[in-house]
Order: structure tokens, then sequence, then C-alpha cells
């Protein structure tokens, strides 16, 4: 070995030796997991699949693949960093672009703002959308500039690492705030590590996802993402262009489930907030689930066979029907009619849905003749007036949904009814849930997204077709995900919304008492669950239930209520003082003062804004905040990011009088909201 050959190797692994202490700092279990592959090529338990090469004609490392005898970089390392060091510019080009759709309409929409607190969900997104006009009124941004010279960028991604050699460069470009580095290979990343010193990206923060199981990059990914969740507007990348597809649509699917328009604030402040206040105005039961989670035994040793409308009821219905009696059942609105019609029982419906087709189609009057007289209705506290009114209110059980009300509550997320019942019987300690059409996927043959004449509003996908990256959305896309009893399946992005929530949310923490067997064999596997066939459950091992000694009505309205406590009351008096209070005096101050750009005004009158209104108890208004802020500041934050904004000062005092016009309205309406309570 010549004098430069050892230097080189010595620099090598001085590079990757400093590589792993700053690792077994900052990441301590991928340093665990690098130094056990380290380990095991040492001894011979591990033949490595890739090797580092120094090409003397480039002047720079290549990596050759030795199972299919080729170089990564094609033989030309210097010029294929060089190239993704040049790819990354101060611009738009390789960007995710991350503002709400919103902002794109110059035409006003036709709704009152005098009806806004009998707004329907489409009406609350109208009306939000030209309370967005007021803001593109001073910009004269639609969107439809894409040739923007930005001031900076504040986060990046890196897909792929290879050697990393171009890591150092652009990160001295960009100088981001936050970096994520995703590597599907961890033998290719422990070749980065003799190559590239990771430190340099830690100087501002980076998280790393390196061939991390589907859950645990989902978490990393959801990270990075809420981390300066506001400068999410736009997200740079450079990638190698190596096993990077699931990463683009994983992370596409994550920032399309985050959307405020999902449920926008004006919709939770005038259709959640304010049907809640009106369930207890007309006193409804309210299950208090903080207390049943802890006290509620009825139902541990009696299974439920939770059902929901996805394309596998069809596929078990004859086998519910001979065995329904050895389970509780428990059915979505969407699926029960059809139960009902083949002979099979129902003993729990579930509905969460505000709009009124929900009403008009799964709740019509001939259906609700049907439903046995022993039944519950579990409704979420949004639900149709006229939807409710024909239910005796003694068997209506309301849930709260966002932020509770109720001190010893627990309210309900989730992007479907599917998983919030799942998470309710969770709660009720029920120990043996069964699950039968809550796919998440869809029909891996004719692409239906719901079973056959269920009450849910059915789309149907081309299963064929590859989806545009650029216009992905909830509606429309396609990614894979991993299946139950399938290696992958083909769902929609809105059903990886839920299937994400319920992986990262309500199986994070599930007791390893409850057993959850999915029983889909087509649909998507959730984290925790047990993939079971039908032809493989004891039936004969669960004896049959007796449904006339069953009385969850009456053990659950032991634990619900119908008003809140007199500390509670206080609590809302004292919130609604407060707010009278900001409005007066805080906003009357910001209102008077003159800001000479966006940082400033961003500063002193946005963040401010925030952090005072977090002191009001009821955490509800920072719901509604917070949707409200992730509307607006993204677009501002990205039409400011222009290197040159004309009349910045001008523009920012018109948009700041905007902002403290529509928080006055957003807080006038939660206090008329808050004081039908008190």
């Amino acid at each position: 070995m010549t004098e430069a050959q050892i230097q080189l190797q010595n620099a090598l692994t001085t590079t990757f030796l400093a590589n792993l202490a700053f690792l077994s700092e900052y990441d301590n279990e991928l340093y665990h997991r690098i130094d056990e592959l380290s380990r095991m090529i040492e001894n011979g338990t591990y033949e490595e699949k890739y090797a580092l090469e120094f090409n003397m004609q480039d002047g720079d490392f290549d990596i050759f693949d030795i199972v299919n005898n080729k170089y990564l970089y094609n033989k030309q390392p210097k010029k294929k960093t060089d190239e993704l060091v040049r790819k990354v510019e101060l611009d738009e080009k390789n960007a995710i672009l991350n503002v709400e759709e919103l902002f794109l309409y110059k035409n006003i929409f036709d709704v009152k703002a005098e009806n806004r607190f009998s707004f329907n969900k489409d009406e609350t997104l109208a009306y939000s959308s030209n309370k967005m006009k007021e803001y593109t009124n001073i910009t004269k941004d639609y969107l439809d500039d894409k040739k923007k010279k930005l001031k900076n960028i504040k986060k990046f991604i890196f897909l792929g690492t290879l050697l990393g050699r171009h890591i150092p460069r652009i990160s001295k470009k960009v100088n981001a705030d936050l970096y994520i580095v995703l590597e599907k290979n961890l033998e290719i990343f422990r070749l980065s590590l003799f190559t590239v010193d990771y430190k340099i990206l830690a100087q501002k923060g980076v998280i790393f996802s390196i061939m991390d199981e589907a859950y645990k990059e989902e978490e990393k990914i959801g990270l990075f993402l809420d981390i300066y969740k506001y400068d999410n507007y736009l997200l740079k990348f450079s990638t190698t262009g190596i096993n990077i597809d699931s990463y683009i649509s994983r992370i596409l699917g994550i920032i399309a489930s985050s959307k405020p328009t999902i449920y926008d604030y004006n919709r939770i402040l005038y259709i959640s907030l304010n049907r809640t206040a009106k369930r207890l105005q007309e006193e409804y039961n309210f299950p208090q689930f903080e207390t049943i989670s802890k006290e509620f035994d009825y139902l541990k040793n009696t299974p439920v066979l939770y059902i929901a409308a996805g394309p596998s009821l069809d596929e078990n219905l004859e086998w519910i029907k001979q065995n329904q009696n050895r389970f509780l059942i428990v059915s979505i609105g969407a699926a029960y009619k059809k139960l009902l019609a083949n002979g099979i029982r129902v003993d729990i419906i579930s509905t969460v849905d505000e709009m009124q087709i929900v009403n008009d189609v799964q709740f019509n009057d001939e259906a609700i003749k049907d439903i046995p007289a022993h039944t519950i209705i579990l409704a979420s506290a949004i639900t149709n007036d006229k939807t409710l009114n024909k239910f005796d209110k003694n068997r209506v059980f309301t849930f709260e949904l966002f932020k509770k009300l109720f001190k010893n509550n627990i309210a309900f997320h989730g992007y479907s009814v599917g998983e919030i019942t799942l998470h309710i019987l969770m709660l009720l300690n029920v120990k043996e849930i069964y699950l039968i059409g809550l796919d998440l996927a869809l029909n891996q043959k004719t692409g239906e997204t719901h079973s056959k004449n269920s009450d849910s509003v059915k789309k149907i996908f081309d299963l064929n077709r590859i989806d545009n990256r650029n216009s992905f959305g909830l509606n429309h896309s396609t990614l894979k995900v991993k299946g139950n009893f399938q290696d992958e399946v083909t769902t929609s992005a809105l059903f990886y919304t839920s299937i994400n929530f319920i992986d990262q949310q309500i199986l994070r923490d599930k007791p390893d008492d409850i057993n959850i067997y999915n029983l889909s064999q087509n649909g998507a596997y959730f984290k925790s669950t047990i993939p079971t066939k039908i032809e493989d459950i004891n039936i004969e091992s669960l004896k049959e239930i007796d449904i006339k000694n069953i009385s969850i009505k009456d053990r659950l309205k032991a634990f619900s209520k119908n008003r809140l406590d007199e500390n509670e009351i206080l609590d809302l008096n004292s919130d609604i003082k407060y707010i009278e209070d900001f409005i007066n005096i805080n906003l009357k101050e910001i209102k008077d003062k003159q800001f000479k750009d966006f940082e400033e005004f961003y500063e002193n009158c946005v963040e401010k804004i925030f952090i005072e209104l977090d002191a009001v108890k009821f955490r509800i208004l920072s719901l509604i905040l917070d949707k409200y802020y992730l509307l607006i500041i993204p677009y501002l934050k990205y039409y400011f990011n222009e290197k040159t904004v004309k009349d910045e000062t001008k523009k920012v005092n018109k948009i700041k009088e905007v902002f403290i016009f529509q928080l006055i309205d957003i807080l006038e309406d939660y206090i008329n909201i808050t004081k039908k309570l008190v």
C-alpha cells in the first residue's frame, strides 16, 4: 500500500469514527444499527453487497454494486455530485409547494356572513376562501408565478444519500433551518459515513430516517413537518433518484393529511363548537371517556365484532350472520342497513359526519324503523340535528371532537368514523375486538373504496393509473401500503391519512391486554393488530351472548354527563373575560402599530398574539387559531420570501389590518358561542 493510499485509508477511518461518535449522541438507535452491521461484516455473518472504491481518473469515490456488477455513480462520481449541487438553487424548482388552494381563487363565493352559525361543511370552506381573498386582494399573488427568487430555504429534504458527497456543499448553499436525510439502504448509508461529515447538518437540525420500518419512517417525516410547521410552504429537496418513489408518496400523503382545509377553522368554530354547545343546551348524554377508560369494565369479557363498510364486508356477510350471537356487534352508520337487511343484529351504531346527506341516506325514516329497540347510537356532537331528532334522546350518547369542554373527558380525532369508533371501543375496555370492513384499502380487483350498496360515498379508482405527483390530492391519488396479508396493497390518499392516524395515534400506546384481530383479507395492516383469517378463529370458544341481558345503555349512562359542572362554567366565564379584555386592550395597541416588514409583523404581532391567547383554559380556541394560522401564515411567508417585494411596508400594514379584523371576528364569535354554555 502506498503512502497516499495509507493516508486516504486513515482519512476515511477518521471520518467514519467521527460520524459514529456523533451518531452515538445524536441518534443512538441509528448508531447501534450501524455498529451491529459493522460487526456482522467483520465477523463474516453479513456479506457486503456494496463496496467503496476510489476512482483515480475522476478523483472521487464511487459505490460498486457487487450483486448487479455496476457502479452507482456510473464511474463518474464527481460529475454526479456536481450535478446534484448545481440543481439546488434558491428557487422553486425541485421543491414541494405546500400553500393552500384557497389562495388560487380570484372570485368571491356567494355565502352570507349573517348565516355563519348555520353553515354546512361546504359553506364554511367557501366562507374561509372569501376571508383569504382579503389577503390576496393586497398581495395580488394567486400562486401562478413559478419563477420566484427566494431569500432563503427553511427546510430541506435529502432523498437518498449514495455517498453523500453533495450533502455538505448543498447545506452550505441553502443554510436551511432543518434537514431530513432519507435512505432505504443501511449499508449504503454506512459507506457514506466514510466520506461525509454529517455533523454539518446538525449545526441547525437534522432528522435521519435510514432503512426504517414504514411506521417509524412516517413518524420521522411527521416530526420533520411538525417542527417549524408554518415553514412547510416550500420543501426543497435533492434526490439521488435511487429507491425514492415511496418517500415522495409518503411525504405527500402526510402533507395532505395535515392540511388545514380538511377541517378548516370556520368549520370547527361554526359547526363543531357551535353544535357541541347546542347538544349541551339540549342535555344530551356525554360519556366521560377519561373516567370510562379507568373504571368501565362491563364489556371486558365480551368480544366485539366491529363492522365498517370496506370491501371485505361483502366477503364475510354469511359468516357474520351465522356467528352473530358470539359477539356484541358494532357498526358504523354506512354499514348497519346492509347488516339488518341480511338478518344480522346490530347493538351499537356509530356516526360522526355532520352533513345533511348522512341523514338523507344513512338515517332516512325507513331505515330508522328497522333499528332494534335495544340498539344505542354513538353520535359525535356535530351530528346533523335532523338525524339526532329521529332518536329517543335516552339511547343517544354524544362524544366530543377535537378538544374537550368536559375536563374529565376525551375528545376524539380522526379523518373518518372508522378510526374514531375503534378508539371508542378501546376506551370502553373491550379486550377482544374483531375488525371486518375496516380495510382502509381499495378493492384490489375493482378499485372500489367501499362494499357494494354501502351507504358511504363510494369512489372507484383506476388501479393501473400512475399518479402525477405534481397534483397529489386526498380525493384522487393512490399509494401503496403494507397489507394485512399481502406485502402491499393499493389505497387512496384519504384512506392513508386514516391508516397513519390509527398507527401513530390510536394504536401507539395500545394496552397489552387488548387484542385486535384484523380479518380483512385484502385490507391495510395496522400496527399492533393481529392479521387473522376467519377460518382460524376458534368460534366455539366464544360463548353465545344473550342480548336480553346486555344493558349497555344504563351502564354507559352512569358514566355520562349532560351539563358542565360549576368549575367548568367558572373557567368558561374566566376565558370570556380574558378574551374581551384582550380585544379591547391588546388588539387595540397592535392595531395602532406600524411595521416596517413582514418579519417584524410576524414576531411582534402574529407570534405574540398566539402565545397570549394560549392562556385560555379551553383548548379549542387554540385549535381554531392554529388552523387559521396554518392557512394564512405559510401563504404570507411564501409571498414575502421573494427577494424583491414591492412596497413591503405598505402591504404588511394593510395585511395587519385584515389580520386584526379577522381575528376579532373569530374571538367575538367564539365568545358568542361559549356564552350559550354559561
